[in-house]
């Protein structure tokens, strides 16, 4: 139950590496930094890959981790990587086929990421606004159920906020995220996970009790016999592919005519602008809402 609560969804990812470490593999991740910069990171124990639960809607850097990761390979080491699905296709097409035996590929169903100069921007508006520092952060506070998309930010004299409005709307991802070639079930991975959302409506003791549930695909033979070594571990349902299909399964995210609106508020006012012109556009989408 505590690897629910503290898992976005319904704890996939934490079963699937978990099974990786106890076989003396390696698990990479997206973690942060001291000042919450999204970065890829890599683990051999249990604690170190617990960072990387948890929704981060935001483009990490990678650094060297492609070089790490051949050496693992090289030196006989299972691993694990999760990421956006053009982060585990980059991944996959760096290593050569004969490493790959041992690499297995999990992506998202990815709604999209931010810029990382936005988020760190954001972060210190946050502070300058509070006149406080940021010491934690959640994208999807479960707190309130999973359902909700509330994120948290808590301060370092114990005070906490829940924003309502959050840099991570659509308006304010990649364009690229809005044509992105792996929204749809030809997945670069050998599993896919993701909130399974719509469970309760064919499966009601699977999602209803607002816990999180999650979504697995299985898109290779590898992907497969990893979810068979796993599968006792876990409550799991077998469904349709139709059942289950998630807006990001068939097409890219929709990025807003008023993106580069807020593009040319960011390049000329920076955060402060951005947030001023989103509160506007809330404001207006409101009020014709009304009518």
């Amino acid at each position: 139950m505590n690897q629910l609560r503290s898992s976005q969804s319904g704890a996939a990812f934490i079963a699937i590496s978990n099974w990786i470490l106890e076989h003396k593999g390696v698990v990479y991740g997206a973690g942060y930094t001291d000042s919450f910069e999204v970065v890829h990171k890599r683990s051999v124990t249990k604690k170190g890959r617990d960072e990387f639960r948890g929704s981060k809607y935001v483009q990490s850097h990678p650094g060297n981790l492609f070089q790490q990761i051949k050496t693992d390979l090289l030196n006989g080491k299972e691993v694990l990587f999760s990421g956006t699905p053009c982060q585990t296709s980059g991944l996959y097409f760096y290593v050569n086929s004969a490493l790959r035996k041992k690499l297995y590929l999990i992506d998202l169903v990815c709604h999209g990421v931010a810029s990382p100069y936005m988020w760190r921007d954001y972060l210190r508006y946050l502070e300058g606004k509070y006149k406080k520092r940021i010491i934690s952060v959640n994208f999807r506070d479960k707190s309130f159920g999973w359902h909700s998309h509330r994120e948290s930010f808590c301060f370092n004299d114990g005070y906490t906020i829940y924003p309502y409005f959050s840099i991570y709307q659509d308006s304010l991802l990649r364009p690229s995220c809005g044509i992105c070639p792996f929204a749809c079930l030809k997945r670069p991975s050998d599993i896919t996970i993701g909130d399974f959302w719509g469970i309760e409506r064919n499966h009601p003791l699977m999602g209803a009790d607002n816990k999180g549930c999650s979504l697995l695909l299985c898109n290779t033979l590898k992907g497969k016999k990893l979810f068979d070594e796993i599968k006792d571990s876990v409550q799991f349902q077998l469904v349709g592919i139709e059942e289950c299909l998630q807006p990001n399964l068939i097409h890219p995210t929709f990025i807003p005519h008023y993106h580069l609106l807020l593009e040319w508020s960011y390049r000329s006012g920076g955060i402060v602008l951005v947030m001023l012109v989103l509160k506007i556009i809330k404001k207006i989408s409101e009020n014709n809402q009304s009518y």
